[in-house]
């Protein structure tokens, strides 16, 4: 029987971007999204990984998306109340 070994560096990273939206993605900015709060985005981080300990890093400072919004992402990210 082989263990699994725990990854050693964080899967998911947690934390704002540049604008204030709360941002979830992966190391190579494949996966991910941008979330209402802080909660939600680390309930995701969380139930993607299965709790895995050290699977999820809260960032101390900006986190950049390497996705570009279009024209209706931007208008939903500045008005919470916009369909």
């Amino acid at each position: 029987m082989s263990k699994v070994r725990p990854r050693s560096s964080p899967r998911l990273v947690v934390g704002q971007d540049c604008h204030g939206r709360w941002i979830v993605r992966d190391r190579l900015g494949l996966s991910g999204g941008w979330f209402v709060d802080r909660a939600e985005a680390i309930r995701y981080a969380m139930f993607e990984t299965g709790g895995a300990p050290r699977a999820v890093l809260l960032a101390p400072g900006v986190v950049e998306s390497d996705v570009s919004l279009d024209d209706n992402d931007k208008r939903r990210a500045r008005s919470p109340n916009a369909a």
